[in-house]
């Protein structure tokens, strides 16, 4: 086996890992139709061993961002903060990376931190 089948071995290794497949290879290759093979081929095509190895970093910290603006969006802070300032743009920001936090890293379900978010929002518009 020579030096090149060996590093591409390497990263095959990175994408089979079951945080890979769970999070990203899987999903992501239903989601645009194409084959796990497929999409596996065309990450080790772009992206050299350092990439592959911090690439599932770099996706839960995407993850959480997603989480985030979808919680803003969700609990309506784009129009209370930002157009109709019934909200502090501290406070949206603190109610929504608490709750962000208390999703990815304490497993609350999303519909209860939204309507944990909503209860803090009416605390606030009472205020």
């Amino acid at each position: 086996m020579n030096s090149e089948e060996k590093y591409e071995m390497m990263k095959l290794r990175v994408l089979h890992s079951f945080k890979w497949e769970k999070d990203l290879t899987i999903p992501l290759s239903e989601e645009f139709g194409i084959s796990k093979e497929e999409f596996e081929e065309i990450l080790m095509n772009r992206f050299d061993m350092s990439d592959l190895e911090n690439m599932h970093a770099t996706f839960e910290i995407a993850n959480r961002e997603k989480i985030k603006r979808q919680m803003h969006l969700d609990l309506r802070l784009y129009w209370l903060s930002d157009v109709a300032k019934l909200i502090s743009e501290e406070d949206a920001d603190r109610i929504c990376h608490q709750l962000t936090k208390d999703v990815i890293q304490h497993g609350k379900k999303y519909e209860d931190a939204l309507d944990e978010g909503r209860a803090q929002i009416v605390e606030l518009l009472r205020e």
